[in-house]
C-alpha cells in the first residue's frame, strides 16, 4: 500500500533539480512514492531527469510532450497517484532530510482532510522561516472558519499547496482534487477556495522542512507576460464557486478583498511588465470589477485604506470613459 504520493512538478530547473531530486531520495520509504513530472523541459533538466530519476526508491518519471503548465502538469501526477495522502514539491524547491515521515505521522494522527504547514523561505543564502497563520495547531478544524477575518491574513491568503498533505480520497470525493487547467498562475488560489468551502476539516501542524526558494529568475511569479493576469478568472472562478455556497455571500467580503489588493500590487508593478500586458491588466482588472456584485465590492472598498480605494477607482473610472469614448464613435 501506498501512503503518500509526492507530485514533484518541473519545467526547466536544470540548476536546481539535483538539489530537489536528492532530498527526494533521502526522504524515501518503501510506501512512499515520487511521481516527477517533466513539463517538456528544454534546458538540459530532461537529461537530468533521465540520470537520477530511476536511481530514487519509489520515484517514476512522466514528460509532458507539449508544455502544459503547472495545472496540467500536477494534475496529470494527481492522476498517477496512488497514496492515501498526497503532497506536492517544486522542482527548484526541497526537502529536509525525514521531513516526509514527519509530515505523514501527523497526518495520520490528525484523522483531518488536509494538514497545513509552515515552510523555509529561501533568499540565496539566507533563511527564514515562515510560520502558518494564526490558529490551534494540531486540533481538528472547520475550513470555514479559518477563512477570515476580512482585514487579516489567514489561510486562503497562504495559498503553498506544497506546505501541507492532503487525502487524496477525500479531496475526489468532494470534487477538490484536480486544478483548473486554463489557469497558468493563481491556480492555487481557486484550489484551496475549494478545499476551505468543500472540506470538512483541516489542522495545522508547525514543521517547516520545506525550503521554497523566492530567488529563481525563472519562477512564474517573475514573468512579464500576460500569464500574470491569470489571479483574475482565478478569482471570477472563486466567486462562481462562493455563489453556490450557503456562506457564500459573507465570505465573498474576504475574496474581495483579496482581489482588489492583489490588483493594486499588480498596478504598483506594471511597469515590469509587457506594454501589451500593462494594458490588458488595466482593461480585464476593471472589467473583473464591474463584473462581479457591486454591493459586495463597494463594501470592501468602504473597509479599505484610502489609497488603494483610490487606485481601485481611477482604474475604473479610466476604463469606463475608454468604454464610453469607444461607443460614441
Amino acid at each position: 500500500m501506498v501512503t503518500l504520493s509526492v507530485i514533484v512538478a518541473m519545467c526547466d530547473v536544470r540548476d536546481f533539480c539535483r538539489t530537489t531530486l536528492k532530498s527526494l531520495a533521502l526522504n524515501a520509504r518503501e510506501d512512499f512514492e515520487f511521481i516527477v513530472v517533466d513539463d517538456a523541459s528544454v534546458d538540459g533538466t530532461s537529461e537530468i531527469l533521465r540520470e537520477m530519476v530511476p536511481g530514487i526508491p519509489g520515484a517514476v518519471l512522466i514528460r509532458n510532450e507539449r508544455n502544459m503548465g503547472i495545472s496540467a502538469t500536477r494534475n496529470i501526477g494527481l492522476a498517477a497517484a496512488r497514496g492515501r495522502f498526497f503532497t506536492f514539491l517544486d522542482g527548484d524547491d526541497w526537502y529536509a532530510p525525514g521531513y516526509l515521515a514527519q509530515l505523514v505521522g501527523w497526518m495520520s494522527q490528525s484523522g483531518v482532510d488536509f494538514l497545513r504547514t509552515g515552510h523555509v523561505r529561501v533568499y540565496g543564502k539566507k533563511r527564514k522561516i515562515v510560520m502558518p497563520p494564526l490558529a490551534p495547531r494540531a486540533l481538528p478544524l472547520d475550513p470555514l472558519d479559518y477563512m477570515g477575518p476580512v482585514d487579516a491574513s489567514t489561510f486562503i491568503d497562504y495559498p503553498s499547496v506544497w506546505a501541507g498533505i492532503y487525502d487524496r480520497e477525500r479531496l475526489r470525493q468532494a470534487g477538490a482534487l484536480f486544478f483548473e487547467e486554463s489557469l497558468r498562475t493563481a491556480e492555487d488560489r481557486h484550489w484551496f477556495y475549494q478545499l476551505h468551502l468543500r472540506m470538512r476539516s483541516f489542522g495545522v501542524v508547525d514543521l517547516h522542512g520545506v525550503f521554497y526558494r523566492r530567488d529563481v529568475s525563472t519562477s512564474l511569479t517573475r514573468i512579464p507576460d500576460e500569464r500574470q493576469l491569470d489571479f483574475l478568472p482565478a478569482f471570477r472562478l472563486v466567486f462562481g464557486e462562493l455563489a453556490h455556497h450557503p456562506r457564500g455571500y459573507e465570505l465573498s467580503f474576504k475574496a474581495m478583498r483579496t482581489l482588489c489588493a492583489l490588483i493594486v500590487i499588480h498596478l504598483d508593478r506594471a511597469q515590469d511588465y509587457e506594454e501589451v500586458t500593462r494594458a490588458l491588466l488595466w482593461e480585464r482588472s476593471a472589467q473583473t470589477l464591474f463584473d462581479l456584485p457591486q454591493d459586495i465590492l463597494e463594501g470592501t472598498l468602504a473597509g479599505m485604506d484610502s489609497v488603494r480605494v483610490n487606485k481601485l477607482r481611477a482604474l475604473m473610472s479610466q476604463q469606463m470613459s475608454q468604454h464610453q469614448g469607444a461607443a460614441a464613435r
